[in-house]
């Protein structure tokens, strides 16, 4: 089955685990000093005894002790400190048993699957802020400018009304976060799993752990979607400064141009989008790539949908 096919192995969970920064500055600092007591890891934390403790424990595949009851960090303990002293995030791929990436496979992988995107946009409130904003107001000044509207991946002729054009970029959001939440839901398949755990309780392992999460997931898709204007920005720069780039409208070449465009920045997007979901939704990369080529399916399916119906 499907379902089967796309079933997450046990380093996804630990990806989701060592998601959290204080688990992630305890192994640095192990892995910093080498071996070190509980007492100079809380100081050197500032941490209370009780979370020291917590998180020691959530990290026993990582982290043991010595005879002198230091902490040192086991053999996967370091392959983790590794990938986060080189990149800065750890992924499923650094906790398989399998042959350690190269250094042109590792730098492909931060391209086609940017997660170290989304740890600042998680963890640092300045960032969660200020960078889905700006994504935000690139995109709707840049909408208004050529009188786009987008619907999923694609984009269509608007009215030159402002609030309509606003609304309709907030729609997509939401559109694509309800995609986001429902489709991964599925491709995890815990709505088939069985087992004491409660299907809420399922579903939460997914999505929804906290609305602040949450929230965080909704400002991260508007920095996922940036990618999308690619396509506006052309229309954009040729409408400003009469470049020549786009022929004349309902002309084959106009068709094959601003379809181009349009195919690229598709193609530019899918990356964050598949990160993303791999990051907020405990994907792991094959999956959320799928997911998001699901999302790119169904954008189009729709605008054909349009097409033919002479909506466009």
């Amino acid at each position: 089955m499907l379902v089967a096919a796309v079933k997450e192995p046990e380093e996804e969970d630990l990806v989701w685990l060592l998601r959290y920064r204080t688990r992630r500055r305890i192994l640095l600092a192990i892995g910093d000093a080498g071996r070190i007591s509980a007492t100079a890891l809380r100081d050197r934390l500032r941490i209370s005894t009780g979370s020291l403790y917590y998180n020691l424990r959530q990290l026993r595949r990582f982290v043991a002790q010595d005879k002198d009851k230091n902490y040192v960090l086991t053999e996967d303990g370091l392959r983790v400190y590794k990938a986060l002293k080189e990149k800065g995030t750890i992924t499923a791929a650094d906790l398989a048993n399998a042959e350690r990436e190269s250094r042109l496979a590792s730098i492909a992988n931060s391209i086609f699957l940017p997660l170290w995107l989304y740890t600042p946009l998680y963890e640092q409130k300045v960032i969660t802020l200020i960078l889905p904003a700006l994504s935000a107001l690139v995109s709707i000044a840049l909408l208004i400018h050529t009188r786009q509207i987008p619907l999923l991946m694609h984009f269509y002729k608007a009215q030159p009304s402002v609030f309509q054009i606003v609304g309709n970029y907030l729609a997509n959001i939401v559109m694509l976060y309800a995609l986001t939440t429902v489709l991964p839901i599925v491709f995890s398949g815990v709505l088939f799993r069985r087992g004491r755990e409660s299907l809420l309780k399922r579903i939460r392992s997914i999505v929804w752990q906290s609305g602040l999460e949450e929230a965080k997931f909704l400002l991260s898709l508007m920095v996922a979607v940036l990618p999308l204007m690619i396509y506006p920005a052309v229309l954009s720069a040729n409408k400003l400064f009469g470049l020549g780039l786009i022929p004349a409208e309902k002309t084959p070449q106009y068709y094959l141009v601003t379809g181009s465009f349009l195919t690229i920045s598709q193609i530019a997007a899918l990356p964050l989008f598949s990160a993303l979901i791999a990051y907020g939704r405990r994907m792991s990369g094959s999956t959320a790539a799928l997911i998001a080529l699901v999302i790119f399916f169904i954008s189009h399916t729709i605008n054909q949908i349009l097409m033919v119906g002479g909506f466009t």
